[in-house]
C-alpha cells in the first residue's frame, strides 16, 4: 500500500473517536431477573428487557402477547379467545400446555404467579401501570426452582414525582372497548401507583364476547436502609364465551362461525382472582441485600365445556 492510500484509509479511523464522543450518553439499562441488579451485557445468561411504554405504543395493551413478539426464543400465542389464557413457551418449554402456562415461572412485582405444580396464569397483570417485562431464558432459569424452563417477570412502575392522574380510552372493531385510569406520585420516602382498566368485546366470531376488569396498586416506602412494598391486584371476568375450534373447511366457509357444541352447551368461563403481597428489602452492602416476602390470594374459576355429541358403537349422546 502506498503512503497516500494508507493515509486515506486511516483518516476515517482517526475521526471515529471524535464522532463517538459527540454522541449523547444514554441511561444504563439494568435487569433484575437474575436476582442481582446488573447490566444485561454483564449477565452470563440470555435475558431481555421489554419497556412497556415503548413496546406498547399504539396497542390496546389487553394481552401480554402484544409486547413479547420481539423476544427471541419466546412464543406468546394469543388464542383470540378470552376463555383461554395466553400460551407462553420459552425455547420449547410450555409448548405442550393445553391450558394455562406450564414450564415457565411467572412473577409480578416479585410475587409468584406460578403454583407449586408449575401451572400459572398471567391474566391479573394490568399493563396500563406496568413499567417493564424481563424474560430470562436458558440454564440460569434454575435460580427460580422447579418448572423454570424460563422466567417472565412483570414490574409495575415506581410512584414518584408530583401527583399525576391519567386516563385512556380505545375503541375498535367487533365491539372492542377499553378504558383505563391511573394515579401515581411520590412524597419523600413514599410512592404510590394505583390503576384500573375495563375491557369488553363482542368478539370476531359468534359466541365469543368477553368482559374483564382489572385493578392494581403498588405502595412503597423507605425506612432507613430498608424498603417496604405492598402490592395488591385483582381481576374479574364475569363472562368469557368460548366458540370452540373450527375445521379448515368450516373456517373457509365462514370465519365467524361457531361450533354447534358451543351453542348446545353454552361453553363459557368466569373467574375472579385477588392477590396481596408484602415485601421487605434491606441493603447489606453494594452487592448484597436481604429480603422477606409474604403473600396470599384466592382464585375462583367456573368453566363450562362441551362433550362430543353423536352416535358411538354403544350409545348415542344427545346434543344438549
Amino acid at each position: 500500500m502506498t503512503p497516500r492510500r494508507f493515509l486515506l484509509a486511516a483518516l476515517p479511523a482517526a475521526l471515529l473517536p471524535v464522532a463517538v464522543a459527540a454522541q449523547p450518553s444514554l441511561a444504563p439499562v439494568v435487569v433484575t431477573a437474575t436476582r442481582v441488579p446488573d447490566r444485561p451485557i454483564d449477565v452470563p445468561g440470555a435475558i431481555d428487557r421489554v419497556d412497556v411504554q415503548e413496546a406498547g405504543e399504539g396497542k390496546l395493551l389487553v394481552n401480554i402477547s402484544e409486547l413479547l413478539g420481539g423476544v427471541p426464543g419466546l412464543l406468546a400465542r394469543d388464542r383470540q379467545n378470552f376463555a383461554q389464557d395466553v400460551q407462553l413457551s420459552v425455547r420449547g418449554f410450555g409448548a405442550r400446555a393445553s391450558f394455562g402456562i406450564r414450564g415457565v415461572r411467572l412473577y409480578v412485582d416479585g410475587i409468584p404467579a406460578t403454583l407449586p405444580d408449575g401451572q400459572g396464569q398471567i391474566s391479573h397483570v394490568d399493563l396500563a401501570s406496568a413499567e417493564r417485562i424481563e424474560v430470562l431464558r436458558g440454564p440460569f432459569s434454575a435460580l427460580y426452582g422447579n418448572s423454570s424452563g424460563g422466567v417472565l417477570q412483570v414490574f409495575t412502575e415506581e410512584g414518584e414525582g408530583p401527583p399525576t392522574l391519567s386516563a385512556g380510552a380505545a375503541v375498535a372493531a367487533d365491539g372492542v372497548r377499553r378504558y383505563s385510569a391511573k394515579a401515581s406520585g411520590g412524597l419523600d420516602s413514599f410512592g404510590y401507583v394505583v390503576s384500573a382498566s375495563h375491557f369488553e368485546t363482542d368478539g370476531f366470531r359468534r359466541h365469543s364476547a368477553a368482559r374483564r376488569d382489572l385493578a392494581n396498586a403498588k405502595l412503597a416506602w423507605r425506612q432507613g436502609d430498608g424498603r417496604w412494598t405492598l402490592v395488591a391486584n385483582g381481576v374479574d371476568v364475569p363472562r368469557a364465551q368460548d366458540p370452540l375450534g373450527l375445521t379448515r373447511a368450516q373456517f373457509e366457509a365462514d370465519p365467524r362461525a361457531v361450533d354447534a357444541a358451543a351453542l348446545a352447551f353454552d361453553t363459557r368461563k368466569n373467574f375472579r382472582q385477588a392477590q396481596l403481597g408484602l415485601t421487605h428489602e434491606r441493603t447489606v452492602d453494594a452487592r448484597h441485600s436481604l429480603s422477606l416476602m409474604a403473600y396470599g390470594g384466592t382464585r375462583d374459576t367456573q368453566q363450562f365445556q362441551a362433550i362430543p355429541t353423536g352416535c358411538r358403537p354403544t350409545r348415542c349422546i344427545p346434543a344438549g
